[in-house]
């Protein structure tokens, strides 16, 4: 699933490219929506509360996260990966995401 490119940031992340934005204003929080910077894969979409400062350290780590510990597979197509951070003020380098809705 892509994310159209205008308004959206570039990151790498050990070594591969990502896009990704903001959406602000949504419930239940923001959403970090993140797709790979060359492939039409699985998108990822980490929700954290409204006021959290989302800065490219806070990005890379949830990419971190999704690929190491949700399954995440940004090459290849799937259902959207959504993920939940529930730190009200999260750290880049301690982030911990849980999958959302809890199932």
């Amino acid at each position: 699933m892509s994310i159209a490119k205008k308004g959206t940031r570039m990151i790498v992340v050990d070594g591969d490219s990502y896009r990704w934005v903001v959406a602000p204003n949504d419930e239940p929080g923001l959403a970090i929506v993140v797709v790979h910077g060359e492939a039409d894969g699985q998108r990822m979409v980490t929700w954290v509360e409204h006021g959290v400062v989302i800065a490219p350290g806070l990005v890379a780590a949830a990419i971190r996260q999704a690929l190491l510990h949700h399954g995440w597979t940004p090459r290849e197509r799937g259902k959207q990966l959504t993920l939940r951070c529930l730190d009200v003020d999260p750290d880049a380098a301690n982030l911990s995401v849980v999958a959302w809705p809890p199932g």
